[in-house]
């Protein structure tokens, strides 16, 4: 069973590199149209009447259509090779690898030999009839990926305030949170910090620090609603990380302390900077470093869902004459006044971390999936839709 997927794939291989690789480990990509079966193969309408899942032919058709609304779907097909390993890539997901010094041996747990030699039958089928077709016209095949490929499946951008006059209400405004007075608050604030002199503390201790992390907690209103009243030092340990390093066990108002305890290397790695904990991408941070014999500050939090709080920090610590850096800053001035630009990625693709797939130039720091909601094809229609890449032959190989 093992030896003819083994075959399967090793020919799969061989007969797509007629298409052209791009970038680095021979990378080769298309895209597949596979239209939707017909309704006795969704399943037996007698079983699903028997199991009440319905109760009439027209129930029957009614759930096939549910669970396949679209006519077809398209999937993105590659292939990568490093060294003597090939991979196989269906919808941006490894699905399988051969290497090919070896066959694939047959106890592999888990794995259902039957469906995995039925797949790769139909996609070796598939992609010599894709082949072909690029063979026989490549303008044309190109085009019709053009003409066809749903915007689900590609990268685009949209302006912050387009993307909110379709949605309205029904997305984070942080210009209607925050109010313009705020607004304009924080731009003095990012030009007060572009002076170096005004980044940098002469010395540091752990109830300074503490100190600095109440003003962006109390700017924020986290504790308003205490019964009792909380020191500095407890506010942080409420809503940090807490992964600390030992940080709560030092003299709190030794600098030398702080300096030993900041170069040991139980600090290295640990979470001190983390002063409201979250997500990976929607905590907020405020680091602290050394620099030039003194101290700097730097306040980190630009996620759409944390920015007003981010924001409101930046204001209080720009008012309480708290030096500090702003990472992002101009990002943030953008996003909160709605001037800043939304990747949109394709639905195969989870909207973090995005940032190498777009041009720096474009400087978005914010990605959303389009989508199937009523205000998609607003959506559509006022974005900016990067071009596909156009599938080309290998010369060398045809």
């Amino acid at each position: 069973m093992c030896d003819d997927i083994y075959r399967n794939l090793k020919e799969l291989y061989e007969l797509f590199s007629c298409v052209k690789p791009i970038g680095d480990d021979d990378v080769r990509q298309i895209w597949i149209e596979v239209a939707r079966g017909p309704l006795d193969a969704f399943g037996d309408y007698e079983e699903y009447k028997e199991s009440g899942e319905v109760e009439s032919p027209e129930d029957f058709e009614q759930l096939w259509r549910a669970n396949y609304p679209e006519m077809a779907k398209w999937y993105q097909f590659q292939t990568a090779k490093f060294r003597d390993e090939l991979y196989f890539y269906f919808d941006r997901k490894l699905i399988l690898s051969i290497d090919l010094k070896k066959v694939i041996e047959d106890s592999k747990p888990g794995w259902n030999l039957d469906y995995i030699k039925q797949f790769t039958n139909w996609l070796l089928e598939r992609i010599n009839d894709e082949t072909e077709k690029l063979r026989k016209d490549l303008v044309s095949y190109n085009l019709y990926i053009q003409q066809n490929l749903p915007f689900t499946k590609r990268f685009g951008r949209i302006r912050r305030q387009d993307f909110w006059d379709i949605l309205g209400d029904e997305t984070i405004r942080p210009d209607i949170g925050l109010g313009q007075e705020l607004i304009e608050k924080l731009k003095q604030a990012v030009n007060w910090t572009k002076d170096e002199n005004t980044t940098l503390l002469h010395e540091m201790t752990a109830e300074e620090f503490y100190r600095i992390c109440e003003i962006c907690y109390d700017a924020n209103g986290y504790f308003k609603n205490q019964n009792k009243t909380l020191s500095a030092r407890e506010k942080y340990l409420s809503m940090s990380d807490g992964r600390d390093a030992g940080l709560r066990d030092i003299a709190a108002d030794s600098p030398m302390d702080f300096s030993e305890w900041f170069h040991c290397d139980s600090a290295q790695g640990a979470h001190p900077w983390e002063i409201c904990r979250g997500g990976n991408s929607t905590h907020i941070s405020l680091y602290v470093a050394p620099k030039d014999g003194l101290w700097c500050i730097r306040l980190a939090g630009s996620s759409i869902s944390r920015v007003e709080e981010t924001v409101r920090m930046a204001v209080a610590l720009y008012e309480n004459d708290i030096p500090f850096e702003l990472s992002n800053a101009e990002e943030i001035v953008r996003m909160i006044c709605g001037t800043d630009l939304i990747g949109i990625v394709p639905d195969t693709v989870i909207p973090r971390y995005c940032h190498s797939m777009f041009p720096k130039e474009d400087r978005i720091n914010d990605f959303i999936n389009l989508g199937y909601e009523e205000t998609v094809q607003a959506i559509i229609s006022k974005a900016f839709w990067y071009p596909l890449d156009m599938i080309e032959l290998d010369c060398k190989t045809i």
